[in-house]
């Protein structure tokens, strides 16, 4: 998956980038709205960068397969199981394993939390490959204000 931002900040081998929405976020809002830019994305490289720079990255369809499996697929098992084990280990009625059910869905949410807080953050970003940066190319742009009074 081919993903393009813009480099907002460097710290050392450590860069900052705001991404660029694409199509397949362009249905949602959990970014920040009609914005063209999705969520910011810290990565290290070794390549040469400055702040306002273009990054092309990407990311193995492997990887965004099992980063959406966790975080779709383990909430409904969850709530599945939790239904189950509710009915059958402990005998509850229909209603309380319904309730059970959601309280294993509302755990889940807290495992992924902590599974994001303290395993995903904490390792280096080794399935992202750098493609290429890009400096920022200002001789085509042009002046929007230039012709303000001929509207």
């Amino acid at each position: 998956m081919l993903n393009k931002g813009i480099i907002k900040k460097i710290d050392g081998n450590k860069i900052i980038v705001k991404l660029y929405k694409d199509t397949a976020c362009s249905h949602c809002s959990g970014c920040s709205g009609d914005s063209k830019y999705g969520k910011d994305f810290e990565f290290t490289t070794d390549m040469k960068a400055e702040i306002g720079d273009t990054v092309t990255f990407e990311i193995s369809a492997g990887k965004v397969i099992k980063a959406a499996s966790i975080a779709y697929v383990f909430p409904a098992i969850a709530m599945i199981a939790g239904y189950f084990f509710g009915e059958k280990i402990l005998n509850l009625s229909e209603n309380k394993s319904i309730i059970f059910s959601f309280l294993a869905l509302l755990l889940s949410f807290v495992a992924l939390f902590f599974y994001d807080k303290l395993v995903v953050k904490k390792r280096p970003n080794a399935e992202i490959e750098i493609i290429s940066i890009e400096k920022e190319d200002t001789s085509t742009m042009t002046d929007s204000c230039k012709n303000k009074n001929a509207w």
